[in-house]
């Protein structure tokens, strides 16, 4: 696999891309947030994949706990009240391993990786020169 090395310090999973927005856009999806309840879970990420027309190498699960689910969609919603909508697409659950990459042989299998879930995070994106880095701005413990 060729491409561009995702920064580890940036590798997470998104919930939902909220794109640019206002302090007050902001501020209402951290109350959102804040009212978020559910219990820690285990997230086992099995399997390999690529986007193809964005170029990105990614680890996902082969199949989405009812849990994670539960945190997409609960949120998701309740964000409307705040101008956001929902994309239309099928959440895939997953974090960028590599972007830009110039091959797309995905035939291994990873070895799998449990990773307990018990806090999800508000995060700025940063462009720069080396690429986007990521910033958490609130963290959220479940």
């Amino acid at each position: 696999m060729k491409g561009n090395i995702f920064n580890i310090d940036n590798l997470h999973l998104t919930l939902h891309f909220l794109a640019n927005v206002s302090n007050e856009t902001c501020d209402c999806m951290s109350a959102v947030a804040s009212n978020i309840a559910f219990e820690p879970f285990n997230l086992k990420l099995d399997v390999f994949g690529v986007f193809k027309k964005p170029k990105v190498f990614w680890m996902g699960v082969t199949d989405t706990p009812q849990a994670l689910r539960l945190l997409y969609d609960g949120p998701g919603f309740k964000l409307a009240d705040c101008g956001y909508q929902m994309e239309k697409r099928l959440f895939t659950p997953h974090v960028t391993l590599m972007r830009k990459i110039k091959q797309f042989d995905v035939e291994e299998k990873p070895q799998p990786i449990n990773w307990h879930i018990n806090r999800f995070a508000l995060v700025e994106s940063i462009s720069t020169n080396d690429g986007v880095m990521y910033k958490p701005i609130k963290f959220y413990n479940l």
